[in-house]
Protein backbone atom coordinates (compact mmCIF):
# COMPACT_ATOMS: atom_id res chain seq x y z
CA UNK A 1 0.00 0.00 0.00
CA UNK A 2 1.44 3.40 -0.95
CA UNK A 3 2.07 5.92 1.79
CA UNK A 4 0.22 9.23 1.12
CA UNK A 5 2.82 11.30 3.01
CA UNK A 6 5.66 9.80 0.99
CA UNK A 7 3.74 10.31 -2.27
CA UNK A 8 3.18 14.00 -1.44
CA UNK A 9 6.80 14.47 -0.34
CA UNK A 10 8.11 12.82 -3.50
CA UNK A 11 5.87 14.97 -5.70
CA UNK A 12 7.05 18.15 -3.96
CA UNK A 13 10.70 17.11 -4.53
CA UNK A 14 10.40 15.58 -8.00
CA UNK A 15 13.67 17.02 -9.27
CA UNK A 16 15.59 15.95 -6.18
CA UNK A 17 14.20 12.41 -6.28
CA UNK A 18 15.19 11.88 -9.89
CA UNK A 19 17.67 8.98 -10.14
CA UNK A 20 17.42 8.33 -6.41
CA UNK A 21 16.18 5.74 -3.98
CA UNK A 22 14.02 6.59 -0.97
CA UNK A 23 12.40 4.50 1.73
CA UNK A 24 9.94 5.40 4.44
CA UNK A 25 9.69 2.87 7.25
CA UNK A 26 9.38 4.88 10.51
CA UNK A 27 11.90 7.66 10.46
CA UNK A 28 12.25 9.09 6.97
CA UNK A 29 15.49 7.84 5.37
CA UNK A 30 16.53 9.42 2.09
CA UNK A 31 19.33 7.93 -0.03
CA UNK A 32 20.27 10.45 -2.72
CA UNK A 33 22.49 8.12 -4.71
CA UNK A 34 23.93 4.63 -4.55
CA UNK A 35 27.69 4.37 -4.08
CA UNK A 36 27.96 0.85 -5.53
CA UNK A 37 26.39 1.98 -8.82
CA UNK A 38 28.78 4.93 -9.01
CA UNK A 39 31.77 2.65 -8.40
CA UNK A 40 30.59 0.19 -11.04
CA UNK A 41 30.23 2.90 -13.70
CA UNK A 42 33.74 4.18 -12.98
CA UNK A 43 35.32 0.72 -12.74
CA UNK A 44 37.69 0.99 -15.69
CA UNK A 45 38.73 4.61 -15.24
CA UNK A 46 42.20 5.24 -13.82
CA UNK A 47 41.10 8.67 -12.56
CA UNK A 48 38.01 7.10 -11.00
CA UNK A 49 40.18 4.62 -9.09
CA UNK A 50 42.23 7.52 -7.75
CA UNK A 51 39.07 9.38 -6.75
CA UNK A 52 37.69 6.31 -4.98
CA UNK A 53 40.98 5.87 -3.14
CA UNK A 54 40.87 9.51 -2.05
CA UNK A 55 37.28 9.09 -0.86
CA UNK A 56 38.36 6.08 1.18
CA UNK A 57 41.17 8.11 2.77
CA UNK A 58 38.59 10.73 3.71
CA UNK A 59 36.40 8.25 5.60
CA UNK A 60 36.24 7.85 9.34
CA UNK A 61 37.27 4.46 10.77
CA UNK A 62 33.61 3.44 11.08
CA UNK A 63 32.90 4.13 7.40
CA UNK A 64 35.38 1.45 6.33
CA UNK A 65 34.04 -1.31 8.61
CA UNK A 66 31.26 -2.64 6.41
CA UNK A 67 31.11 -5.97 8.26
CA UNK A 68 30.07 -4.06 11.40
CA UNK A 69 26.66 -3.23 9.96
CA UNK A 70 25.91 -6.89 9.32
CA UNK A 71 26.61 -7.54 12.99
CA UNK A 72 24.42 -4.60 14.02
CA UNK A 73 21.59 -5.94 11.87
CA UNK A 74 21.83 -9.40 13.43
CA UNK A 75 21.98 -8.05 17.00
CA UNK A 76 19.04 -5.73 16.44
CA UNK A 77 16.79 -8.19 14.60
CA UNK A 78 17.53 -11.06 17.00
CA UNK A 79 17.13 -8.74 20.05
CA UNK A 80 20.37 -10.11 21.47
CA UNK A 81 21.13 -6.65 22.86
CA UNK A 82 18.35 -7.04 25.44
CA UNK A 83 20.47 -9.49 27.43
CA UNK A 84 23.10 -6.79 28.06
CA UNK A 85 20.61 -4.77 30.13
CA UNK A 86 21.46 -6.89 33.14
CA UNK A 87 25.13 -5.89 32.97
CA UNK A 88 26.40 -2.64 34.52
CA UNK A 89 28.05 -0.10 32.25
CA UNK A 90 31.43 -0.94 33.74
CA UNK A 91 31.18 -4.56 32.53
CA UNK A 92 30.48 -3.68 28.89
CA UNK A 93 33.08 -0.90 29.02
CA UNK A 94 35.62 -3.36 30.39
CA UNK A 95 35.17 -5.62 27.39
CA UNK A 96 35.40 -2.50 25.22
CA UNK A 97 38.75 -1.64 26.82
CA UNK A 98 40.05 -5.09 26.00
CA UNK A 99 38.78 -5.02 22.42
CA UNK A 100 40.13 -1.51 21.84
CA UNK A 101 43.53 -2.42 23.21
CA UNK A 102 43.73 -5.50 20.97
CA UNK A 103 42.35 -3.89 17.83
CA UNK A 104 43.65 -0.30 18.02
CA UNK A 105 46.39 -0.40 20.66
CA UNK A 106 48.55 -2.98 18.88
CA UNK A 107 48.46 -1.30 15.48
CA UNK A 108 51.58 0.82 14.95
CA UNK A 109 49.89 2.63 12.06
CA UNK A 110 46.86 3.55 14.18
CA UNK A 111 49.00 4.62 17.13
CA UNK A 112 51.21 6.73 14.88
CA UNK A 113 48.18 8.55 13.47
CA UNK A 114 46.65 9.06 16.89
CA UNK A 115 49.85 10.41 18.38
CA UNK A 116 50.39 12.80 15.48
CA UNK A 117 46.93 14.26 16.09
CA UNK A 118 47.40 14.48 19.85
CA UNK A 119 50.72 16.25 19.28
CA UNK A 120 48.92 18.74 17.01
CA UNK A 121 46.34 19.45 19.73
CA UNK A 122 48.92 19.49 22.54
CA UNK A 123 52.29 20.53 21.05
CA UNK A 124 53.66 21.38 24.49
CA UNK A 125 53.10 17.92 26.03
CA UNK A 126 55.87 15.26 26.39
CA UNK A 127 55.83 12.05 24.36
CA UNK A 128 54.98 9.93 27.42
CA UNK A 129 51.76 11.90 27.98
CA UNK A 130 50.87 11.75 24.27
CA UNK A 131 51.30 7.98 24.24
CA UNK A 132 49.10 7.65 27.32
CA UNK A 133 46.28 9.59 25.61
CA UNK A 134 46.60 7.51 22.43
CA UNK A 135 46.26 4.29 24.45
CA UNK A 136 43.18 5.74 26.17
CA UNK A 137 41.68 6.67 22.79
CA UNK A 138 42.18 3.11 21.55
CA UNK A 139 40.25 1.79 24.55
CA UNK A 140 37.54 4.39 23.93
CA UNK A 141 37.13 3.17 20.34
CA UNK A 142 36.51 -0.32 21.64
CA UNK A 143 33.92 0.97 24.14
CA UNK A 144 32.22 2.99 21.41
CA UNK A 145 31.94 -0.06 19.17
CA UNK A 146 30.30 -2.20 21.87
CA UNK A 147 28.06 0.71 22.84
CA UNK A 148 26.83 0.97 19.25
CA UNK A 149 26.25 -2.78 19.13
CA UNK A 150 24.42 -3.25 22.43
CA UNK A 151 23.37 0.04 24.08
CA UNK A 152 22.30 2.11 21.09
CA UNK A 153 19.38 -0.25 20.31
CA UNK A 154 18.30 0.00 23.97
CA UNK A 155 18.24 3.79 23.66
CA UNK A 156 16.04 3.50 20.58
CA UNK A 157 13.54 1.29 22.46
CA UNK A 158 12.39 4.14 24.70
CA UNK A 159 8.81 5.07 23.91
CA UNK A 160 7.59 8.55 22.90
CA UNK A 161 7.54 10.99 25.80
CA UNK A 162 9.76 8.86 28.03
CA UNK A 163 12.92 10.27 29.59
CA UNK A 164 15.87 8.35 28.14
CA UNK A 165 17.78 7.19 31.21
CA UNK A 166 21.13 7.48 29.43
CA UNK A 167 20.64 11.19 28.69
CA UNK A 168 20.66 14.30 30.85
CA UNK A 169 19.37 17.39 29.07
CA UNK A 170 20.99 20.75 29.85
CA UNK A 171 20.21 24.25 28.52
CA UNK A 172 17.46 23.05 26.19
CA UNK A 173 15.84 26.40 26.90
CA UNK A 174 18.34 27.76 24.36
CA UNK A 175 16.96 25.41 21.73
CA UNK A 176 13.38 26.39 22.55
CA UNK A 177 14.35 30.06 22.30
CA UNK A 178 15.85 29.63 18.84
CA UNK A 179 13.01 27.43 17.56
CA UNK A 180 10.54 30.10 18.67
CA UNK A 181 11.94 32.29 15.87
CA UNK A 182 10.42 29.86 13.35
CA UNK A 183 13.44 29.56 11.03
CA UNK A 184 14.79 26.23 12.20
CA UNK A 185 18.02 25.62 14.11
CA UNK A 186 21.34 24.25 12.87
CA UNK A 187 22.99 22.23 15.65
CA UNK A 188 26.75 21.58 15.21
CA UNK A 189 27.86 18.51 17.19
CA UNK A 190 31.15 16.64 17.68
CA UNK A 191 32.38 13.04 17.57
CA UNK A 192 33.27 13.05 21.28
CA UNK A 193 32.02 10.79 24.06
CA UNK A 194 29.06 8.66 23.04
CA UNK A 195 28.81 10.57 19.77
CA UNK A 196 25.54 8.92 18.74
CA UNK A 197 23.77 10.55 21.68
CA UNK A 198 24.30 14.01 20.17
CA UNK A 199 22.00 13.59 17.14
CA UNK A 200 19.15 12.21 19.27
CA UNK A 201 17.10 15.36 19.82
CA UNK A 202 14.16 13.40 18.45
CA UNK A 203 14.22 11.20 21.61
CA UNK A 204 13.66 14.17 23.93
CA UNK A 205 10.25 14.05 25.70
CA UNK A 206 9.25 17.14 23.68
CA UNK A 207 9.79 15.12 20.48
CA UNK A 208 11.64 17.82 18.57
CA UNK A 209 11.37 17.58 14.80
CA UNK A 210 14.86 16.79 13.64
CA UNK A 211 16.97 16.15 10.53
CA UNK A 212 20.41 14.60 10.35
CA UNK A 213 22.90 13.95 7.57
CA UNK A 214 24.56 10.54 7.43
CA UNK A 215 27.32 8.83 5.52
CA UNK A 216 25.98 6.34 2.98
CA UNK A 217 28.15 3.69 4.64
CA UNK A 218 26.53 4.49 8.01
CA UNK A 219 22.95 4.45 6.70
CA UNK A 220 22.39 0.73 7.49
CA UNK A 221 23.00 1.52 11.17
CA UNK A 222 20.13 4.02 11.13
CA UNK A 223 17.94 1.55 9.25
CA UNK A 224 18.64 -1.27 11.69
CA UNK A 225 17.89 0.90 14.71
CA UNK A 226 14.79 2.53 13.27
CA UNK A 227 11.61 2.38 15.35
CA UNK A 228 7.94 2.95 14.66
CA UNK A 229 7.77 6.10 16.80
CA UNK A 230 10.69 7.87 15.05
CA UNK A 231 8.31 9.76 12.76
CA UNK A 232 9.79 13.09 13.89
CA UNK A 233 13.17 12.26 12.34
CA UNK A 234 14.47 12.72 8.79
CA UNK A 235 17.79 11.15 7.77
CA UNK A 236 19.55 12.17 4.56
CA UNK A 237 22.50 10.33 3.06
CA UNK A 238 24.50 11.19 -0.04
CA UNK A 239 27.98 11.30 -1.54
CA UNK A 240 27.31 14.92 -2.49
CA UNK A 241 25.89 17.72 -0.36
CA UNK A 242 24.24 19.30 -3.40
CA UNK A 243 21.95 16.29 -3.75
CA UNK A 244 20.40 16.76 -0.30
CA UNK A 245 20.77 20.54 0.19
CA UNK A 246 17.22 21.34 -1.06
CA UNK A 247 15.72 18.92 1.48
CA UNK A 248 17.81 20.27 4.36
CA UNK A 249 16.77 23.79 3.43
CA UNK A 250 13.12 22.75 3.32
CA UNK A 251 13.31 21.12 6.76
CA UNK A 252 14.81 24.25 8.27
CA UNK A 253 12.04 26.32 6.70
CA UNK A 254 9.63 23.95 8.45
CA UNK A 255 11.37 24.77 11.76
CA UNK A 256 13.30 21.53 12.18
CA UNK A 257 16.52 21.17 14.15
CA UNK A 258 19.32 19.98 11.84
CA UNK A 259 22.31 18.27 13.48
CA UNK A 260 25.64 18.38 11.65
CA UNK A 261 29.08 17.15 12.69
CA UNK A 262 31.47 20.10 12.81
CA UNK A 263 34.62 17.97 13.07
CA UNK A 264 34.01 16.09 9.82
CA UNK A 265 35.13 17.91 6.67
CA UNK A 266 36.68 17.25 3.29
CA UNK A 267 39.97 18.55 1.90
CA UNK A 268 38.05 20.70 -0.59
CA UNK A 269 36.61 22.94 2.10
CA UNK A 270 37.88 26.29 3.32
CA UNK A 271 40.72 26.22 5.82
CA UNK A 272 40.51 28.39 8.94
CA UNK A 273 42.49 28.61 12.21
CA UNK A 274 41.77 25.74 14.58
CA UNK A 275 41.74 28.02 17.65
CA UNK A 276 42.41 31.62 16.68
CA UNK A 277 45.03 33.33 18.82
CA UNK A 278 46.22 30.11 20.50
CA UNK A 279 46.71 27.46 17.83
CA UNK A 280 46.67 29.42 14.55
CA UNK A 281 47.40 26.57 12.13
CA UNK A 282 44.79 25.98 9.45
CA UNK A 283 42.31 23.12 9.23
CA UNK A 284 39.63 22.21 6.71
CA UNK A 285 36.30 23.36 8.16
CA UNK A 286 32.77 22.33 7.04
CA UNK A 287 31.04 25.02 5.01
CA UNK A 288 27.71 23.47 3.98
CA UNK A 289 25.81 24.31 7.15
CA UNK A 290 27.18 27.87 7.12
CA UNK A 291 25.70 28.16 3.61
CA UNK A 292 22.36 26.85 4.92
CA UNK A 293 22.49 29.42 7.72
CA UNK A 294 23.00 32.19 5.15
CA UNK A 295 20.22 30.92 2.87
CA UNK A 296 17.59 30.34 5.57
CA UNK A 297 18.51 32.61 8.50
CA UNK A 298 18.37 29.57 10.79
CA UNK A 299 20.29 30.06 14.03
CA UNK A 300 23.45 28.06 14.73
CA UNK A 301 23.41 26.53 18.23
CA UNK A 302 26.17 24.03 19.21
CA UNK A 303 25.47 20.93 21.31
CA UNK A 304 28.11 18.98 23.26
CA UNK A 305 27.70 15.40 24.53
CA UNK A 306 29.69 15.31 27.76
CA UNK A 307 30.44 11.88 29.26
CA UNK A 308 28.26 11.62 32.36
CA UNK A 309 30.25 9.76 35.01
CA UNK A 310 30.54 6.52 33.02
CA UNK A 311 30.86 5.96 29.30
CA UNK A 312 27.45 5.22 27.81
CA UNK A 313 25.67 8.05 29.65
CA UNK A 314 25.76 11.64 28.40
CA UNK A 315 24.98 15.17 29.47
CA UNK A 316 23.63 16.81 26.33
CA UNK A 317 24.32 20.51 26.82
CA UNK A 318 23.60 23.36 24.43
CA UNK A 319 26.30 26.04 24.32
CA UNK A 320 25.62 29.77 24.29
CA UNK A 321 25.67 30.96 20.68
CA UNK A 322 25.67 34.72 21.16
CA UNK A 323 29.20 35.22 19.78
CA UNK A 324 28.39 33.09 16.72
CA UNK A 325 25.26 35.05 15.93
CA UNK A 326 27.04 38.38 16.58
CA UNK A 327 29.70 37.42 14.02
CA UNK A 328 26.94 36.42 11.59
CA UNK A 329 25.16 39.73 11.99
CA UNK A 330 28.36 41.79 11.75
CA UNK A 331 29.61 40.15 8.54
CA UNK A 332 26.28 39.22 6.94
CA UNK A 333 26.83 41.57 3.99
CA UNK A 334 30.56 40.88 3.68
CA UNK A 335 31.98 38.97 0.67
CA UNK A 336 31.25 35.24 0.76
CA UNK A 337 34.78 34.18 1.68
CA UNK A 338 35.01 36.62 4.57
CA UNK A 339 31.58 35.66 5.92
CA UNK A 340 32.39 31.95 5.78
CA UNK A 341 35.88 32.52 7.12
CA UNK A 342 34.72 34.60 10.08
CA UNK A 343 32.02 32.07 10.93
CA UNK A 344 34.43 29.14 10.58
CA UNK A 345 37.01 30.83 12.79
CA UNK A 346 34.47 31.53 15.53
CA UNK A 347 32.94 28.03 15.40
CA UNK A 348 36.39 26.41 15.54
CA UNK A 349 37.39 28.61 18.48
CA UNK A 350 34.25 27.55 20.38
CA UNK A 351 34.19 23.83 19.55
CA UNK A 352 37.81 22.70 19.28
CA UNK A 353 38.64 23.48 22.94
CA UNK A 354 36.11 20.75 23.82
CA UNK A 355 37.91 18.39 21.45
CA UNK A 356 41.20 19.14 23.21
CA UNK A 357 39.64 18.35 26.61
CA UNK A 358 38.13 15.09 25.34
CA UNK A 359 40.88 14.07 22.91
CA UNK A 360 41.00 10.66 24.61
CA UNK A 361 37.31 10.18 23.68
CA UNK A 362 37.30 11.67 20.17
CA UNK A 363 36.34 9.30 17.37
CA UNK A 364 37.90 11.50 14.66
CA UNK A 365 41.31 11.67 16.37
CA UNK A 366 43.06 9.46 13.79
CA UNK A 367 42.00 11.70 10.91
CA UNK A 368 42.90 15.10 12.37
CA UNK A 369 46.62 15.58 11.73
CA UNK A 370 46.73 13.41 8.61
CA UNK A 371 43.67 14.89 6.90
CA UNK A 372 41.91 17.89 8.49
CA UNK A 373 45.13 19.74 9.37
CA UNK A 374 47.27 18.34 6.55
CA UNK A 375 48.73 20.16 3.58
CA UNK A 376 51.61 19.38 1.22
CA UNK A 377 53.04 20.01 -2.22
CA UNK A 378 54.22 17.29 -4.57
CA UNK A 379 57.05 17.67 -7.07
CA UNK A 380 57.38 15.07 -9.81
CA UNK A 381 60.71 13.49 -10.66
CA UNK A 382 62.98 15.41 -13.08
CA UNK A 383 61.03 18.63 -12.69
CA UNK A 384 62.62 21.57 -14.51
CA UNK A 385 63.41 24.91 -12.90
CA UNK A 386 60.64 26.61 -14.89
CA UNK A 387 58.01 24.02 -13.92
CA UNK A 388 59.28 24.15 -10.34
CA UNK A 389 58.71 27.92 -10.24
CA UNK A 390 55.27 27.61 -11.88
CA UNK A 391 54.18 24.99 -9.37
CA UNK A 392 55.33 27.12 -6.45
CA UNK A 393 53.29 30.05 -7.75
CA UNK A 394 50.20 27.88 -8.18
CA UNK A 395 50.54 26.51 -4.65
CA UNK A 396 51.06 29.94 -3.08
CA UNK A 397 47.97 31.31 -4.80
CA UNK A 398 45.97 28.26 -3.65
CA UNK A 399 47.09 28.77 -0.05
CA UNK A 400 45.71 32.31 0.01
CA UNK A 401 42.59 31.58 -2.03
CA UNK A 402 41.52 28.46 -0.10
CA UNK A 403 42.11 29.67 3.46
CA UNK A 404 41.01 32.45 5.77
CA UNK A 405 42.66 34.12 8.73
CA UNK A 406 41.19 37.20 10.43
CA UNK A 407 42.92 40.43 9.41
CA UNK A 408 45.38 38.68 7.08
CA UNK A 409 46.25 41.16 4.28
CA UNK A 410 45.32 38.92 1.36
CA UNK A 411 45.40 41.70 -1.24
CA UNK A 412 48.93 42.62 -0.20
CA UNK A 413 50.09 38.99 -0.21
CA UNK A 414 48.57 38.34 -3.64
CA UNK A 415 50.21 41.50 -5.01
CA UNK A 416 53.63 40.40 -3.67
CA UNK A 417 53.18 36.90 -5.13
CA UNK A 418 52.26 38.35 -8.53
CA UNK A 419 55.20 40.78 -8.53
CA UNK A 420 57.65 38.11 -7.37
CA UNK A 421 56.77 35.62 -10.09
CA UNK A 422 56.60 38.30 -12.78
CA UNK A 423 60.20 39.19 -11.88
CA UNK A 424 61.16 35.51 -11.93
CA UNK A 425 59.93 34.99 -15.52
CA UNK A 426 63.08 36.29 -17.14
CA UNK A 427 65.51 35.68 -14.30
CA UNK A 428 66.35 32.01 -14.90
CA UNK A 429 69.56 31.39 -16.81
CA UNK A 430 68.75 27.70 -17.37
CA UNK A 431 64.95 27.21 -17.13
CA UNK A 432 65.19 23.59 -18.37
CA UNK A 433 67.70 22.55 -15.70
CA UNK A 434 66.54 19.64 -13.53
CA UNK A 435 65.76 20.65 -9.95
CA UNK A 436 65.15 17.19 -8.48
CA UNK A 437 65.61 13.79 -10.10
CA UNK A 438 63.21 12.03 -7.74
CA UNK A 439 59.59 12.58 -6.75
CA UNK A 440 59.28 14.49 -3.47
CA UNK A 441 56.63 15.77 -1.08
CA UNK A 442 57.01 18.87 1.06
CA UNK A 443 54.93 18.81 4.24
CA UNK A 444 53.06 22.07 4.93
CA UNK A 445 50.82 20.77 7.72
CA UNK A 446 50.12 22.54 11.02
CA UNK A 447 51.02 25.99 9.72
CA UNK A 448 49.29 29.26 9.05
CA UNK A 449 49.40 30.70 5.53
CA UNK A 450 52.45 32.91 5.99
CA UNK A 451 54.43 30.03 7.53
CA UNK A 452 53.59 27.92 4.49
CA UNK A 453 54.73 30.70 2.15
CA UNK A 454 57.95 31.05 4.14
CA UNK A 455 58.70 27.32 3.88
CA UNK A 456 58.03 27.29 0.14
CA UNK A 457 60.29 30.31 -0.31
CA UNK A 458 63.05 28.67 1.72
CA UNK A 459 62.88 25.51 -0.40
CA UNK A 460 62.94 27.63 -3.57
CA UNK A 461 66.05 29.47 -2.40
CA UNK A 462 67.79 26.20 -1.49
CA UNK A 463 67.08 24.54 -4.83
CA UNK A 464 67.87 27.61 -6.93
CA UNK A 465 71.12 28.13 -5.04
CA UNK A 466 72.19 24.61 -6.09
CA UNK A 467 71.47 25.59 -9.69
CA UNK A 468 73.44 28.83 -9.22
CA UNK A 469 70.42 30.93 -10.19
CA UNK A 470 71.53 33.95 -8.15
CA UNK A 471 69.02 36.44 -9.56
CA UNK A 472 66.09 34.15 -8.78
CA UNK A 473 67.42 33.54 -5.27
CA UNK A 474 67.62 37.31 -4.67
CA UNK A 475 64.00 37.73 -5.78
CA UNK A 476 62.83 35.03 -3.35
CA UNK A 477 64.90 36.58 -0.55
CA UNK A 478 63.04 39.84 -1.06
CA UNK A 479 59.67 38.04 -0.98
CA UNK A 480 60.67 36.09 2.13
CA UNK A 481 61.59 39.35 3.93
CA UNK A 482 58.25 40.93 2.99
CA UNK A 483 56.08 38.10 4.34
CA UNK A 484 58.29 37.59 7.40
CA UNK A 485 57.68 41.22 8.37
CA UNK A 486 53.95 40.42 8.45
CA UNK A 487 54.53 37.36 10.63
CA UNK A 488 56.34 39.47 13.25
CA UNK A 489 53.64 42.14 13.44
Amino acid sequence: MSNPFFAKFKKENEMVFKNSKAILPMAYLYLADQAHLRKKSEKYSKDAKTNLRNKKDDQSWGDSMGFLFKVIKFIDQSRVYRFTKIFPHSALNGWGHLFGQLFFGRSKKVQRRMQASIRALYPEKPQKWIKKVSVANGKYMGMLLLDVLFRLPQTCDFQPGEQVSLHRYERYDLLDRELAKGKGVIVPILHIGEQFHSPQLFLHPKRYKMSVTASIKNLPMWENNNRAHFNNLNIYASTSYSKIAPLLKRDLERNYALTVYHDYSSTKQLRAPVIHGKYPYLIHTPQSYISLHKKTGASILPLIAFPDGVFGKSRLRFIDNSSIMNISQKYWDAPKKEFHGRMSTELNSILYPYIRVFAHQWEELMRFAGLRAADKIKFEANITAKDFIDQLQEKMLWIIDQSFEPDRPDDQLLAWIQTTFEELEGSLSHPEAIVRTHKTFVDLSLMNAISELQKLSTIAMQELTKLEERDAVTIFQKFFSQISALQSE
